[in-house]
């Protein structure tokens, strides 16, 4: 029964985890496209700065993609890590380090493209 009880618990810790991510990204492609399109801010990232403007399907795709991607594996490394039998200290740590550098980074990203936002309006 405990252990039942344990694995809801950790599946409904990853599912909130990896969705905290997913909604980081989705607000991050958001602000973006506001940001560019409406406001005349440009795209920081080397990688997306042409594409934002001159395709935004494929950005969009892209960019929703990956957060996706990025909260979904999330959620599976917390569930197999708590599976049966596999138990490793280092694999922890690198799984917490990991998310929570993604987490602080996009919600860093996040802000910037509020504040920008503010300071365009």
């Amino acid at each position: 029964m405990r252990e039942r009880i344990e694995g809801r618990s950790t599946f409904r810790k990853a599912l909130v985890l990896g969705t905290i991510l997913i909604l980081l990204g989705v607000i991050d492609w958001l602000t973006t496209l506001l940001g560019v399109h409406y406001l005349g801010a440009a795209e920081l990232n080397p990688l997306f700065a042409s594409m934002v403007n001159s395709n935004i399907l494929v950005y969009s795709g892209i960019k929703l993609a990956a957060a996706v991607l990025v909260g979904f594996l999330f959620y599976k490394g917390y569930v197999i890590e708590k599976a049966a039998g596999i138990s490793s200290h280092l694999g922890k740590v690198f799984l917490e380090t990991g998310y929570l550098t993604s987490l602080m980074f996009l919600t860093f990203v996040v802000a910037n493209n509020a504040l920008a936002i503010v300071s365009l309006l």
